[in-house]
């Protein structure tokens, strides 16, 4: 390429991006373009998008902001299903856990009694063990006194 078509071109180049420059800075340009790019104006769209925001608002406040609706509704599911998740999941219910009680105060006594036979028991034997040392001693000093 010879340099007399390099600026040839340069030129040209030129001159296009400024037709688009100028073109694209012309005010009321932009409304044709925006208006043929999105097929309406700008008011309508607002107002468009306003009427939208509003059926949006009616529709989130009708919605109860309460949480005792969701509150009564999970009770009265919790009431129907109760068994069945005390069953799927094995929960202990109350009853269960008073019998378990009754149970486990029944053992502490048990353990309690135990204990005191248990010492009643070792304080006995400790008695007769002492009774059979005193016994054994005085054997072997009157077989050692001979």
């Amino acid at each position: 390429m010879s340099p007399a078509e390099l600026l040839a071109v340069l030129i040209l180049a030129g001159a296009i991006l400024l037709l688009i420059y100028y073109y694209i800075n012309e005010p009321r340009q932009i409304d044709v373009v925006k208006s043929r790019v999105l097929g309406r104006r700008e008011g309508e769209m607002t107002k468009k998008a306003y009427k939208i925001g509003d059926k949006i608002m009616s529709k989130v406040k009708e919605v109860p902001i309460s949480t005792d609706t969701i509150s009564k509704k999970i009770d009265a599911f919790l009431e129907e299903k109760s068994d069945e998740l005390i069953k799927d999941w094995s929960l202990a219910t109350k009853d269960d856990i008073s019998k378990l009680e009754k149970r486990l105060n029944a053992v502490f006594r048990n353990i309690d009694e135990l204990e005191h036979r248990f010492n009643e028991y070792r304080e006995h034997t400790n008695r007769k063990f002492k009774s059979i040392e005193e016994r054994i001693k005085r054997l072997e000093e009157s077989v050692f006194k001979k």
